[in-house]
């Protein structure tokens, strides 16, 4: 007994992991080691900073609102002293060793046990024994989960392809199927909540983190950037220009990096599909509670976790990490909107501010969000109600226009081009643009069919289920729920403006509408704790049903939540084609060839943005003034050279190309790269044969390089 407290004792444990870090950091730098710190280091703070902002909370509550709080003010410090200065590895690694001495002294101050003594009461209390079903169900679903993560991350996607689908076995369907039926009989139980919320956020984790195991180049376009800049601030502490947005995540990764030893590609990718797996099931979770009051009821909802916009949390993007602090905020306030509770205002801001510092596009509707749970009229004295209320909803107008403002305000500052069409402000126009029609269609598929018949129709069922609940609910519900409708219908506003009235001429045709399609989700999140009352309501209703009846309903469940995870992520099949090839071993080697066959000499080259993304990952950045030498962005003029070119090769159109940059010596070099997916790769390939001075094909013909040389004054 007494060596068990000895062993448990906060400070021994304190003392063992800062000398374990000292020596990981300057000794061995292994990466398995920092992991279990990391671990480590997760646990305690989330659990000592959660008594510190909401000691009230239940356990794995606790712990993750104060896991959220300490991220929070762990990116506002690093983003301030990023702007400030730089971020050397040793800012971090003072962090890392300050924290546990602060958090030390705040326990002590407030009382409260540490994780250590709570963990040691567990292991003598013999009180809670767990049924053998229990155990078995929780052991198959660890069991089927690592079949599932050992198949998907054998089948590793190196080749150009469309679709993950398109490599991987139906049979991983299968899996996860018994996995989703298994999870639905834990929660269907409602008990050992302890136990099953953990196990909700590894089948979440399954759910979000496929092509992170499938993908081991990479997957999609945006991460290479962001894992590039990462890298350059990782080794120089700051990058020039300093950007004005997305710093929030790369001094995340960058504490990861320098704090953990973890890899800047290892740390970055699994960053918003872990925290969104361990954040999201607590904070459903605690909103249900707080809505319903029945804990039951509340483990049943977190079924409708599932069916939320996921897509942008399976990869790390500022927008996917800003869109999940965003989330948290609004699942975290639901005690105050709900219940009336004593608002944790200093929570909430901490979280919007951090949202800020990661995407305007997520943090400028998150900071208003808790401006108006500031100026809630409810809290105004009895004569400050008047002045109060129009507080309130001068922040709603504003809220309407802010993002197009935002866009305006960088558009002057940055000088890009950017088109207004105040024509299109005519009301029905503008409604037109909200696509509200249900779809039913049919490719007699009867499995696509289901599964297109609930995802073309999921967010519009979501907004009507969620304000059907409101609307059966609103007497009993406080005004305060209102903010959230306010919120929702601001973002409509502002996706309608963004949609119809600004057009981005900066970017190529297809992405134009991308901005404005990234509110969609925002509008379905301050929606969520209307559909998850929804789903408590329906869920308890089910309770006094039959047992046959209670059992279809989960299964239909988690038929939707299957298909949810299908429509998650790229599609090529009878309804839809993602025209969007990932960076594959072939785009790889073909920077290298051309980097190779350059000889050191300057050159430029036009290449899909496949191709461009090898070249960040494997170069860096490499500028010949302000032009990237790969055609990134797609709205400067060397993407329209790219484009150009691909209707009309010639030695004309790469002259043009090149003249977009000063000559550097007598010679300036040209590459031009063909992929054999294009549709017209043949027509091109065979036309640019005749104009280059020089071609190869690589990777088996499936890439060719044109080389155009330029002398100075030719």
């Amino acid at each position: 007994m007494i060596a068990r407290k000895i062993l448990f004792h906060p400070s021994i444990f304190a003392v063992l992991f800062i000398g374990v870090f000292i020596a990981n950091a300057f000794v061995f730098g292994s990466v398995k080691l920092g992991v279990v710190l990391l671990i480590a280091f997760v646990a305690l703070s989330g659990w000592d900073m959660g008594y510190l902002v909401a000691s009230q909370e239940r356990g794995p509550i606790r712990w993750s609102i104060g896991l959220l709080a300490f991220i929070s003010i762990l990116i506002l410090i690093l983003t301030g002293a990023f702007y400030i200065g730089t971020i050397p590895p040793g800012l971090i690694q003072v962090l890392i060793l300050l924290t546990f001495p602060l958090l030390n002294i705040l326990r002590h101050r407030a009382a409260h046990p540490s994780l250590f003594e709570r963990v040691h009461d567990l292991w003598n209390d013999h009180r809670h024994r767990l049924p053998r079903s229990v155990l078995a169900t929780v052991a198959l679903i660890i069991l089927f989960g690592g079949l599932l993560i050992q198949h998907l991350a054998s089948s590793p996607i190196i080749d150009p392809v469309r679709s993950p689908w398109e490599r991987l076995d139906a049979s991983i369907f299968l899996l996860m199927g018994l996995i989703l039926v298994l999870m639905a009989a834990l929660l269907a139980r409602g008990r050992e909540r302890a136990l099953t919320l953990p196990i909700v956020s590894f089948v979440l984790f399954l759910f979000l983190a496929l092509v992170q195991l499938v993908y081991p180049i990479g997957f999609g376009f945006d991460g290479f950037i962001h894992q590039a800049t990462e890298s350059h601030v990782a080794q120089f502490g700051t990058i020039s220009p300093k950007p004005l947005y997305y710093v929030g995540q790369y001094v995340l990764v960058l504490f990861l990096h320098h704090g953990f030893a973890i890899p800047i590609k290892l740390a970055d990718g699994f960053l918003v599909p872990l925290l969104a797996a361990l954040l999201l099931p607590s904070a459903w979770y605690a909103a249900a509670v707080h809505i319903t009051g029945k804990r039951r009821i509340s483990m049943l909802t977190l079924i409708g976790l599932f069916l939320l916009p996921l897509s942008s949390f399976i990869v790390t993007t500022p927008q996917g990490l800003a869109n999940l602090l965003t989330l948290l905020l609004i699942l975290f306030s639901v005690p105050y909107l709900f219940e009336s509770e004593r608002p944790r205002l200093l929570l909430c801001g901490l979280v919007a501010l951090s949202t800020l510092a990661v995407h305007p596009i997520a943090g400028l509707p998150a900071l208003l969000y808790f401006a108006l749970l500031c100026v809630d009229p409810s809290r105004a004295p009895a004569a400050w109600q008047k002045p109060a209320r129009l507080i309130f909803f001068g922040v709603v107008v504003i809220t309407c226009v802010v993002l197009p403002l935002s866009f305006l305000f960088n558009a002057i500052v940055s000088g890009q081009s950017l088109g207004i069409h105040p024509e299109a402000l005519n009301p029905l126009r503008l409604l037109s643009g909200l696509n509200l029609g249900l779809f039913f269609e049919n490719r007699f598929n009867p499995a696509l069919d289901f599964i297109y018949l609930y995802g073309k129709n999921a967010l519009v069922l979501l907004g009507i289920v969620s304000l059907a609940a409101w609307w059966s609910y609103r007497k009993e519900l406080s005004k305060r729920t209102r903010t959230l409708l306010w919120m929702a219908l601001a973002l409509a506003v502002n996706y309608l403006i963004m949609k119809s009235v600004i057009d981005f001429t900066f970017l190529i045709d297809y992405e134009r509408l991308n901005y404005a399609s990234r509110l969609v989700p925002l509008m379905a999140f301050f929606l969520a704790p209307f559909f998850l009352l929804a789903i408590a309501h329906v869920m308890t209703n089910l309770e006094t049903r039959p047992l046959a009846l209670r059992a279809g309903m989960l299964m239909l469940a988690c038929a939707l939540i299957l298909s949810a995870w299908y429509l998650t992520y790229p599609r090529r099949d009878a309804y839809e084609i993602n025209h969007g090839f990932n960076t594959s071993a072939q785009d790889v080697s073909t920077v290298h060839f051309v980097e190779d066959w350059a000889d050191s000499n300057p050159y430029l080259v036009l290449a899909n943005q496949s191709v461009s993304a090898a070249a960040i990952s494997e170069i860096g950045f490499r500028y010949y003034g302000s032009l990237f030498f790969y055609p990134i962005p797609t709205g400067e003029a060397l993407y329209q050279s790219f484009l150009t070119m691909n209707e009309t090769p010639t030695r004309e159109v790469a002259k043009q190309a090149l003249a977009l940059v000063p000559m550097h010596g007598n010679i300036f070099t040209l590459f031009y790269i063909v992929n054999d997916y294009w549709w017209d790769s043949a027509r091109i390939i065979e036309t640019a044969k005749t104009t280059a001075d020089d071609w190869r094909a690589v990777g088996d013909g499936s890439v060719f390089i044109f080389r155009y040389d330029f002398r100075r004054g030719l």
